[in-house]
């Protein structure tokens, strides 16, 4: 009887020893076939961590892209300024041989400032006009300097420039042809800085010293924007 039990009992131990071994075995075999044939599961996370890197690079080299882009397009324009000065410069020295005479130093400075104008580049003509703000000695030719500097002034929005040297033209040329424009860049100048009833009062001006000028019409049309 003893006997008997005893072979039971060793059997019983035999037996859980043996299905826990078959349980450790399996549940190795399986960790090893999901490893095997689902490999992605293992990297997903440093894949991720790989892909936010890459995408961080990326961004890094568009902005690198954008900004080239700017300096490349900034080049283009001043090559264009830079050619459209020297297509007006090669055209006016066809068109014209300046004679030596005492005033010719004169003549190329105008002439010299007028093609800067033409071809966009105001500042180095503001230069080469800085003396002719007062209006000179009244001649054709001060006249022109004076008027040709407002225009600088105006592309360049140098505002304070353009109400002293117009309102200085105007006082000084009235009969001037272009007189009455000289006042209405004075005006666009006043609204520009906000002093929008001292722009009023100066388009009044134009358009009762000037009634048929296109600087009339033009002054009407700035009072109505500003209602």
């Amino acid at each position: 009887m003893f006997l008997f039990t005893y072979r039971r009992f060793s059997l019983a131990l035999i037996s859980s020893l043996i299905i826990s071994a078959c349980s450790s075995t399996a549940s190795h075999i399986q960790s090893s076939a999901t490893e095997q044939y689902y490999p992605e599961q293992a990297t997903v996370g440093h894949n991720s961590e790989e892909v936010h890197q890459l995408q961080v690079q990326l961004a890094g080299i568009q902005e690198q892209i954008e900004n080239l882009n700017k300096q490349i397009n900034e080049m283009r324009q001043q090559q264009a300024t830079i050619s459209r000065y020297l297509n007006v410069r090669l055209s006016s020295n066809h068109n014209y041989t300046i004679k030596p005479t005492s005033t010719t130093k004169k003549i190329d400075n105008t002439a010299e400032a007028r093609r800067l104008y033409h071809a966009g580049l105001y500042t180095q003509a503001i230069r080469l006009l800085k003396n002719a703000d007062s209006g000179g000695n009244g001649s054709a030719e001060a006249q022109e300097r004076m008027w040709l500097l407002l225009q600088n002034h105006s592309r360049l929005n140098n505002c304070e420039s353009v109400i002293n040297i117009g309102k200085r033209f105007n006082s000084q040329f009235p009969h001037h042809a272009q007189s009455a424009n000289a006042l209405y860049l004075v005006a666009v100048c006043q609204n520009r800085l906000q002093q929008q009833d001292i722009a009023r009062v100066t388009c009044q001006r134009i358009i009762s010293a000037y009634p048929n000028s296109s600087a009339a019409s033009k002054a009407r049309l700035l009072m109505s924007k500003k209602k």
